[in-house]
């Protein structure tokens, strides 16, 4: 199965079961593709109705490590609309990410190796 498909799966799933609208549980998502200009750092996220999702990132001399989290927005009680948007998310660095690699804190996969 591949990542695209595990992620949608996994918000899919955590959204029908959690009804939508009962609260903002948070669930870590494999990150799906990067871009990087200067300190800012962007993926794509797939989010339902009343989806919310962002991009965190932990810096040390070496690694950048980038955390994706989708979390349900909805009311207890209240429906959710019933569609699934490919949202781009972003999060700006202390410092350009240079010659440090990028990891992925969900999968721990290097997404961009250092230099």
């Amino acid at each position: 199965m591949s990542h695209a498909a595990a992620a949608l799966l996994a918000l899919t799933a955590g959204l029908t079961l959690s009804g939508c609208g009962d609260g903002a549980t948070e669930s870590p998502v494999p990150l799906q593709g990067l871009s990087v200009q200067g300190r800012t750092v962007s993926t794509t996220a797939t989010v339902g109705g009343c989806g919310a999702a962002r991009l965190t990132s932990r810096e040390s001399e070496s690694t950048v490590s980038l955390a994706l989290k989708v979390r349900s927005t909805g009311k207890e009680g209240q429906p959710c609309p019933t569609y699934i948007a490919r949202l781009q998310i972003s999060t700006t660095l202390r410092e350009p990410v240079g010659h440090r690699s990028v990891v992925d804190a969900t999968t721990r996969a290097t997404l961009r190796p250092p230099g």
